[in-house]
C-alpha cells in the first residue's frame, strides 16, 4: 500500500507540475462572441466591454481543392464551395466532405462580420502553424504569408512557425482568403487555430508560448550542462553523462519545433532541415535514455533488448537522413510504437526487476520513465491529430530529471555518511597508529641501548686480554720476560682460549637469533631421554667429586609412553650449561645437585608437557637479578668472572626454537633450580 501512494504522489506532483507550465484561455478568450448561421461565415458580436478580444475562428470555412484563387477570382467568378473544419488537417477533416489526400493545394475562404467598434483599430490575425506553405489575404489585400505556395513538391517552398498580421479593419464584413499547399509534411491545411483579436491582447499570448519555449530550451540546456561538468569532474558515473544527453536533446527538440526561434538563434530558415533536427534528436534522447537505464541497471537490461535499441536508433537515423520529411513523417505514428515499446520494456521488466532487486533508485526511475512513455504516447497521438491534448513531452523530463537530482542527493549524502565513518575510522587508526609508533621508537630505543651495551661488552671482554697478550708480548720483545717462560705462556694461552670461546658464543647466539642455525628433530621417548642425561652427567659430577641425584615424577601420564621432539646435541648444550653453572655455584657449598624430570598436563589441559630442572645449593640469586640471567653478558654473580656472559642467552634461544621456555628460582643463600618446558604428546595423541 505505501508503494502504491508513492507511486500516486508522484503522478499527482507530475499533473500539478504540468498544470503549471500549461497556458489557459479563459472563458472571455476563447467565446466567440456571436453566432454562425451559415457555413463559411462568422460574426463577432459587440459586446460593449473594453475587454481586449481574442477569439480563435473556429468554424467551417469554404474549401476548394487544387484551386489557388485570389480575391479577384472570387470577385470575377462564382465559384461552388466545399466546407471544411478549421482547425484540422484537410486529409483527416471531420465535415461531411470526402477526405482528400495529404499532399495537394487548396484555397480557403471566410468571411468575418466584425463589429463597428473594431473598424479604424489596430487589429491582428494570430497563425500558429499551416502547413506547409500559405498565402494570406485580407479583404483584399495581400499579407505575409509563410514559404511560397506550389502544385507541386518542385514549385512549392516550405516554411511553418508562429505569425502574427498585423491590419486595421475598414468595414465590417472582411473577406480572408488564404492559399495553402502541402507537398513536404505528413498532413496540410489550416491544422492549427486561427485566432482574431486584438494586437495587445494576442502578443502576450505569443510572447507566453516563445518564453515558455525559452524556457525549456534554456532550462534544460543548463541541466545537460551540470551534468555534463558533473561527468567530466567524475569519470566514472557515466549515469550523469545519460542525463546529461537527455536533457540536452530535450533542449534542441524544443528549439528546432519552434522555427521562429530557430530563424532568430540558429539562422535556421529551412523547414526541412528543422524537421530533420527535430526527428534526429528525439531518437537521440530515445538511445540517451536507453544507454542510462544500461549504466544504471546493468545487470537486469538484457544484451538483446540493447542491440534491438542500437539498431532501432540507427536504422531510424538513415531512414530519416535518406528519405525526404514528406516520407518520414507519414510513419511518426510507427515510429512513436517502435521508441515506446523499447522503453514499455524498461519499464515492465527492467524497472520492476530492478525494483524487486532493491536496486537504489528503482522506484522513482520506474515512475519517472512511465511518464516520459505517456508524454510520448501523448505526443505522437497529439502530432496526429488524433487526441485534443497539449505536448507533454517537455513536461515529462521534468520529474525524470528532479528523480535524477533526487537519486545523486541521495548518493551524495550517502558518500558523505560513508567518508564520516571512515574518517572516524581513520582517526582512530591514526591515534592507534601513534601508539603503535611511540612502542615502536621505544622498542628501538631500548634495542638500540641494549645493542651500545652489547657492543661495550664484547669491546670489553674482548678489550681485557688483547692487553694482557699485549703487555706479555711487550715484555717479551723488552726481553723482560724469557721466551721459556710457561707460566706467562699458559697465561696466554687462557686469554687466547677465552677470547675464542667468546666469539665462538657470539657467533652461536647470532645464528639462533637469525635462525639460521639448523636442527636436527627427531621424537625421543621422554623417559629413555631422561635415563641417558641422568647417566651422561652422573659420571661426569662424579669426577668433580660431586653427587647427582635424579627424580622424575610422572603419575599423571601412568603407563603410558611420553614422547617429545627435539634437537638431542642442542638439549645437550642446554643440560650441559646448567650442570656447569650448577657445579661453578655450588663448589665449596653443597657437593650434591638434583636432576628432576615430570611430565604434567599444560594449562588448558589438552596437552602434555615435560619440565626439567637442575638445582643446586649453592649460593642462589638475588631476586632482584633472576630476571637478568638470561640476558646477553649477564656475569653479576661471584664466580662467574671468567664465563663469557652468553651461555644462558643462547640456552634460551635454543629451547624457544624449541617451542619451549626457560626459567630460574631461586633465594638468596638458599640455592638455584634451573628448568625448561618442553610440548611433550603421549602414545595416544
Amino acid at each position: 500500500m505505501k508503494k502504491r501512494m508513492i507511486i500516486i504522489i508522484v503522478w499527482l506532483v507530475t499533473m500539478a507540475t504540468l498544470g503549471i507550465g500549461i497556458p489557459v484561455v479563459s472563458a472571455s478568450d476563447t467565446e466567440v462572441m456571436g453566432s454562425q448561421p451559415n457555413k463559411g461565415v462568422i460574426e463577432i458580436q459587440d459586446t460593449g466591454s473594453e475587454e481586449l478580444q481574442a477569439v480563435p475562428l473556429h468554424g467551417e470555412w469554404e474549401f476548394y481543392w487544387n484551386q489557388r484563387l485570389e480575391p479577384k477570382d472570387f470577385a470575377n467568378h462564382s465559384w461552388t464551395p466545399a466546407y471544411i473544419t478549421v482547425p484540422s488537417s484537410w486529409e483527416n477533416d471531420p465535415s461531411d466532405e470526402p477526405a482528400h489526400s495529404g499532399h495537394g493545394f487548396g484555397t480557403y475562404r471566410l468571411i468575418l462580420h466584425v463589429p463597428a467598434s473594431d473598424l479604424g483599430r489596430n487589429k491582428s490575425l494570430f497563425i500558429q502553424s499551416i502547413g506547409s506553405a500559405y498565402r494570406l489575404w485580407i479583404d483584399g489585400e495581400e499579407r505575409p504569408g509563410l514559404g511560397i505556395v506550389g502544385s507541386s513538391l518542385e514549385e512549392e517552398q516550405p516554411q511553418s512557425h508562429i505569425n502574427l498580421v498585423f491590419f486595421q479593419p475598414k468595414r465590417e464584413k472582411l473577406e480572408l482568403i488564404i492559399q495553402v499547399s502541402n507537398y513536404s509534411f505528413r498532413e496540410g491545411g489550416i491544422n492549427r487555430e486561427i485566432v482574431y483579436g486584438d494586437t495587445d491582447a494576442l502578443i502576450p499570448r505569443i510572447l507566453k508560448k516563445l518564453l515558455y519555449d525559452i524556457f525549456i530550451i534554456g532550462g534544460f540546456l543548463m541541466i545537460g550542462l551540470y551534468h555534463l561538468i558533473v561527468c567530466g569532474m567524475r569519470k566514472r558515473d557515466f549515469s550523469t553523462l545519460f542525463v546529461s544527453l537527455v536533457s540536452l536533446a530535450v533542449s534542441m527538440r524544443t528549439l528546432f519545433i519552434n522555427g521562429y526561434l530557430s530563424k532568430e538563434l540558429l539562422g535556421i530558415e529551412s523547414w526541412e532541415a528543422l524537421t530533420r533536427l527535430e526527428y534526429m534528436s528525439e531518437i537521440f534522447g530515445f538511445i540517451a535514455l536507453v544507454f542510462l537505464m544500461k549504466s544504471l541497471y546493468p545487470r537486469e537490461v538484457h544484451k538483446v533488448m540493447m542491440r534491438f535499441a542500437m539498431i532501432l536508433s540507427v536504422g531510424l537515423v538513415l531512414f530519416i537522413l535518406l528519405t525526404p520529411a514528406r516520407v518520414y513523417t507519414e510513419s511518426m505514428l510507427l515510429q512513436g510504437a517502435l521508441k515506446g515499446a523499447v522503453l514499455l520494456y524498461f519499464i515492465i521488466y527492467v524497472g520492476i526487476k530492478a525494483y524487486l532487486c532493491k536496486r537504489e533508485g528503482a522506484l522513482i526511475h520506474l515512475a519517472a520513465l512511465f511518464l516520459i512513455v505517456c508524454a510520448l504516447v501523448n505526443d505522437t497521438l497529439y502530432y496526429l491529430r488524433m487526441v485534443n491534448t497539449v505536448e507533454l513531452l517537455s513536461y515529462s523530463i521534468v520529474p525524470f530529471i528532479m528523480a535524477q537530482a533526487v537519486i545523486v542527493s541521495y548518493r551524495y549524502i550517502r558518500l558523505s555518511r560513508r567518508n564520516d565513518t571512515l574518517l572516524e575510522e581513520l582517526e582512530a587508526v591514526n591515534l592507534s597508529l601513534e601508539q603503535k609508533v611511540a612502542e615502536r621508537t621505544q622498542s628501538l630505543q631500548e634495542a638500540n641501548e641494549r645493542r651500545t651495551k652489547v657492543l661495550a661488552n664484547i669491546a670489553h671482554d674482548l678489550g681485557t686480554p688483547l692487553v694482557g697478550i699485549q703487555t706479555c708480548l711487550q715484555l717479551m720483545i723488552k726481553g723482560k720476560l724469557s721466551n721459556n717462560n710457561n707460566k706467562m705462556t699458559e697465561q696466554l694461552l687462557d686469554k687466547t682460549i677465552y677470547m675464542k670461546r667468546l666469539v665462538d658464543d657470539l657467533f652461536e647466539l647470532s645464528k639462533l637469533e637469525s635462525h639460521n642455525m639448523d636442527f636436527k628433530f627427531e621424537k625421543v621417548d621422554v623417559r629413555l631421554w631422561f635415563e641417558e642425561l641422568f647417566g651422561k652427567f652422573e659420571a661426569d659430577l662424579e669426577n668433580e667429586g660431586m653427587s647427582l641425584n635424579k627424580q622424575i615424577a610422572d603419575s599423571l601420564v601412568g603407563t603410558k609412553s611420553c614422547f617429545v621432539r627435539i634437537d638431542k646435541y642442542r638439549m645437550l648444550q642446554v643440560l650441559q650449561n646448567f650442570m656447569d653453572n650448577a657445579v661453578k655455584f655450588s663448589k665449596g657449598i653443597s657437593g650434591v645437585i638434583d636432576l628432576r624430570g615430570s611430565i604434567r598436563l599444560s594449562e588448558g589441559g589438552a596437552s602434555y608437557e615435560f619440565v626439567l630442572e637442575v638445582a643446586d645449593y649453592g649460593k642462589g640469586i638475588a631476586k632482584e637479578d633472576q630476571a637478568q640471567v638470561f640476558n646477553r653478558f649477564y656475569r653479576s654473580r661471584e664466580n662467574n668472572e671468567t664465563g663469557s656472559g652468553l651461555g644462558l642467552a643462547i640456552v634460551k634461544e635454543i629451547v624457544r626454537q624449541h617451542q619451549g621456555e626457560v626459567g630460574v628460582r631461586s633465594g638468596q643463600d638458599a640455592g638455584s633450580v634451573f628448568y625448561f618446558i618442553l610440548p611433550a604428546a603421549s602414545d595416544e595423541a
